[in-house]
């Protein structure tokens, strides 16, 4: 009987798995491969990310391997607008610039699986998961495909922090995609572009954007989000990554020499969210939970943070002596908490990014207000809780005398 199965070896699984080790619980961490694949992203990791990568012992490898520090936003409208947003500095005695970092998930994953081995998890490749084990309503275990043969493991709790086609997920309760968001991604990695070197940087369209990130000195990832009925899997993803990319506004001279390197990857649709985040033994953390939009780069954050509350509800239980498997309703209640704030906001960048002309005014009246700007980035950083700057606070600020972040 394991302490926790975590299923998935992303960045949500291994920090869970490491955290659970850490405490001296038999953790076992499923995945199906061997290695973390490649992934569509974005690649970015926000401010509150840091402190995170910190407490598990990772931050020092990350800068190591390679991290570029970003120190904000700049933001490209369909009018050619720009408004230039940093993250705030630090409350200390520097008053040092914040910043977020950029790295390779090639680089970033297998870095979290090595970290939660050494902490004590015991990795399983090749098992491919295909279902939960139930007795008396509650989840005891999974089972799955491991080298051919079917096998069942028992534990007390199960995470679920196998992505978006989360098997975890569609069995405690059901996957709905988002009722107006329907878009796909598509990332790859460029040099020759023409780009910031501490920024990311977002060119909007009509109910389109591209995002530039600058990955090392002379390599770019290029993340177009577009509608999924505007793109058709028989086109060439290359070609129309780059073509498409080229008609947002200020864009075309910036990819004029860029080349493309390795292959185009393509996800959508791309916002959904579990029904059920947790049942009795059983929990979802990361994209299993669900997922709306790379905009503001929130999955990396909330893959960390998930992990971290999951774990700070699901130890009390755990560590209790008994074999009971945990009741993990107190989770659900933290999930929402953390994360929905933000959502709501992102959903308000959804509706800026189809309508134009409310982007436009956005960005004309943040322009205007650089303690506001600041405030929004210590939000969209990860830096302060999303509830600060719901939309139904940031559009009467907007409208306001500006007051001082602090």
């Amino acid at each position: 009987m394991w302490d926790a199965i975590v299923v998935g070896a992303g960045p949500a699984g291994c920090t869970a798995a490491t955290l659970f080790a850490r405490e001296g619980l038999r953790v076992l961490l499923l995945d199906k491969s061997a290695a973390p694949p490649p992934k569509v992203c974005g690649e970015y990791l926000s401010p509150g990310c840091l402190p995170i990568l910190e407490r598990i012992g990772a931050l020092k490898s990350v800068w190591d391997a390679g991290g570029r520090p970003l120190y904000g936003m700049t933001i490209h409208t369909a009018a050619r607008r720009t408004l230039e947003a940093t993250y705030p500095r630090d409350s200390d005695v520097t008053g040092s610039p914040l910043h977020g970092l950029s790295v390779r998930r090639a680089v970033l994953d297998p870095m979290l699986l090595d970290r939660a081995v050494k902490d004590g998890a015991e990795f399983e490749p090749y098992f491919q998961v295909s279902d939960l084990v139930w007795e008396d309503g509650r989840v005891v275990g999974v089972q799955g495909r491991h080298r051919g043969r079917v096998t069942a493991l028992r534990g007390r709790l199960t995470v679920g922090a196998d992505g978006r086609n989360s098997v975890v997920a569609r069995r405690v309760g059901s996957v709905t995609r988002h009722r107006w968001l329907d878009k796909v991604a598509l990332v790859s990695y460029v040099t020759g572009a023409e780009r910031a070197e501490d920024v990311g940087e977002i060119f909007l369209g009509h109910d389109r954007y591209c995002i530039l990130n600058p990955i090392g000195p002379d390599l770019t990832n290029v993340g177009l989000v577009i509608n999924r009925r505007d793109f058709t899997p028989t086109t060439d993803p290359t070609r129309f990554l780059l073509e498409t990319a080229a008609t947002l506004p200020g864009l075309r001279d910036r990819l004029a020499d860029a080349r493309p390197i390795g292959p185009v990857r393509c996800l959508g649709p791309l916002a959904y969210r579990g029904s059920q985040l947790a049942a009795r033994g059983a929990l979802l953390i990361g994209d299993a939970a669900g997922f709306l939009d790379p905009f503001t780069g929130e999955g990396l954050y909330t893959g960390l943070r998930s992990a971290e509350l999951a774990v700070q509800c699901a130890l009390p239980a755990l560590c209790n002596g008994s074999a009971a498997h945990p009741d993990l309703r107190t989770y659900a209640a933290a999930w929402r908490r953390e994360f929905l704030p933000k959502w709501r906001l992102c959903t308000l960048f959804q509706h800026a990014i189809r309508r134009p002309p409310l982007a436009e005014w956005l960005v004309a009246g943040l322009s205007r207000r650089p303690d506001l700007t600041t405030l929004l980035m210590a939000v969209v950083g990860d830096l302060i809780p999303a509830y600060t700057l719901t939309p139904l606070r940031l559009f009467p600020r907007l409208l306001t005398r500006a007051r001082t972040f602090a």
